[in-house]
């Protein structure tokens, strides 16, 4: 496959189309969706041993991990494709793709003894960053590219 033309789920390198940017974010979305829709406290009794379970959920979090930066290879690479990746639009795909994704995932745990700095932080990713983040990925489908 060559460099311009890129269409794998985890790849930070090449371009995508619009038509292979929505098939693959539909489909990480639609994993992302079905992962979080089953609840897997549910099925504790299932498991003889607790170890079992704790890997099951263990596993189930990779994955969760794993759709998640496939997702933001598929927008990274759709930002490409319309942009030539120049210093504003990596700032962009920083501040409300990376930025977001780092706090959600260890901004808790480092900034546990400042309380009002995490609601602060809370009200900023949940209500603004990552409501813009979505609406840009929706916009991203529409753009045309330059090449």
């Amino acid at each position: 496959m060559s460099y311009n033309d890129n269409t794998n789920f985890l790849s930070f390198e090449g371009k995508i189309g619009r038509k292979n940017y929505i098939i693959n974010l539909l489909i990480l979305i639609l994993l992302f969706i079905g992962i979080f829709l089953i609840k897997f406290d549910n099925y504790i009794e299932f498991f003889r041993y607790k170890f079992l379970y704790t890997i099951l959920i263990f596993i189930v979090d990779i994955l969760k991990f794993a759709i998640i930066i496939s997702i933001l290879s598929v927008i990274y690479r759709r930002i490409a494709d319309f942009s030539k990746i120049n210093e504003k639009m990596k700032y962009l795909f920083f501040v409300f793709y990376l930025l977001p994704l780092i706090y959600i995932y260890w901004g808790h745990y480092f900034l546990d003894f400042i309380p009002p700095l995490i609601y602060f932080l809370d009200i900023l990713m949940y209500l603004i960053i990552i409501p813009i983040a979505i609406i840009l990925t929706i916009i991203f489908s529409f753009l045309k590219s330059k090449t």
